[in-house]
């Protein structure tokens, strides 16, 4: 059979635009994306022109829209409105959807997608950013307890979530991963192993690439995501209370969660700290090439897109074992994997980079995960 004959034609559909994204922009550029469904306007992406994209984005502009301009006393909760978003999302890709070989779609905005696509003959794959939700929760469960607070009041997963997620594994064909981790943990729900892509995340050299000089002194040690538990951020924030911190600094880049207001002020780090907020990816390349090393020491974590992003800036990551990301790896080479919840590891990690100053090569483009997803794709329609 002809390579012609077996070239795949893959759809993608996401409500933001995520690793999807950029995973679609190098499908395109082989020349196997079939489509591009998005939940955002292609005035805000920019795609390339030509770029196969059909968009239905109202229901995401209304709900940044409320969240931004709304009074605050009259809005409504922001999980309700994303919720909203992601299941008429869901309804129109299905109503709009296109033949191809596969869709790929994530993990609640594709019920319906899937039920469509089954009925044109799509192969659907579900593609999972992160790992099972009920795992995550009770990976994070006893930081909870440990902080006397009370899970359920952080997060907006409930049995209608769950029902939801049950229903779109029946309906998918595969599942694309993109780590170890996350294999493991779909395996562990009952998931054929066989049906388990595992496809890493690069990172957009158009804003991550190495600087001109490995970074001087101080020893800057970045963190990037979301501040919450789930990221271990109060393990690193241990690490950095020892006498050996001083001289060091932290610049964190995201957003601080509701649940850590009470839970930041019990650490003092030795060293100059300061918390930035959510960036754009621009900034953030810039931040990544000023630092000397990333810290991710997350309980759990399907991925963390900021590994990629940052070995392409030139610089080692600190990784803990849950973090799926760890693929990437090569301990003591360009980075570290510590035990989760190991602040004494962190800090010995910490020490070694700081005696070890290292610019880091590695090429971490899209291009590498595009081959692999066209490949085994292509091995599905032999």
């Amino acid at each position: 059979m002809s390579h012609k004959a077996t070239r795949p034609m893959i759809a993608v559909s996401a409500t933001n635009p995520c690793h999807l994204y950029e995973m679609a922009l190098e499908l395109r550029k082989l020349g196997v994306l079939s489509r591009y469904y998005s939940g955002y306007p292609r005035w805000k992406l920019k795609p390339p022109p030509q770029f196969p994209m059909a968009s239905s984005s109202w229901r995401t502009l209304a709900v940044y829209g409320a969240l931004r301009f709304a009074p605050r006393c009259q809005k409504l909760s922001p999980q309700r409105m994303f919720r909203w978003q992601d299941d008429s999302f869901d309804r129109a890709v299905a109503r709009m959807l296109c033949p191809a070989d596969f869709i790929h779609a994530m993990p609640g905005q594709c019920h319906e997608t899937f039920r469509a696509a089954k009925g044109l003959g799509i192969r659907t794959v579900l593609n999972h950013a992160t790992g099972p939700v009920r795992q995550q929760l009770a990976a994070v469960a006893e930081e909870y307890r440990r902080f006397g607070l009370k899970q359920e009041k952080f997060h907006f997963f409930n049995d209608a979530y769950f029902s939801r997620e049950a229903r779109e594994y029946s309906l998918a064909d595969y599942h694309c991963v993109a780590s170890s981790v996350v294999q493991e943990q779909l395996v562990a729900e009952g998931v054929d192993k066989n049906r388990i892509w595992v496809i890493p995340y690069g990172a957009d050299p158009a804003f991550f690439y190495p600087g001109q000089k490995p970074v001087q002194a101080p020893f800057t040690i970045a963190f990037a995501g979301q501040i919450c538990l789930r990221k271990g951020i109060q393990y690193l924030l241990e690490a950095l209370q020892s006498e050996e911190a001083k001289g060091w600094k932290l610049e964190g880049y995201g957003v601080i969660s509701r649940e850590m207001e009470s839970v930041l002020p019990k650490y003092q780090p030795a060293c100059q700290t300061t918390w930035h907020g959510a960036i754009p990816r621009f900034e953030l390349g810039k931040a990544f090439r000023k630092s000397s090393v990333l810290v991710l020491p997350s309980l759990e974590e399907g991925f963390g897109l900021v590994v990629p992003q940052a070995l392409a800036c030139g610089i080692p990551c600190i990784v803990s074992d849950r973090t799926g990301a760890k693929d990437l790896i090569r301990h003591r080479d360009n980075g570290s994997i510590v035990p989760a919840c190991d602040a004494g590891a962190i800090l010995e990690e910490l020490h070694f980079w700081s005696e070890n100053p290292k610019c880091v090569k590695e090429d971490m483009s899209w291009r590498a995960p595009g081959l692999k997803m066209k490949e085994i794709s292509e091995g599905v329609l032999v």
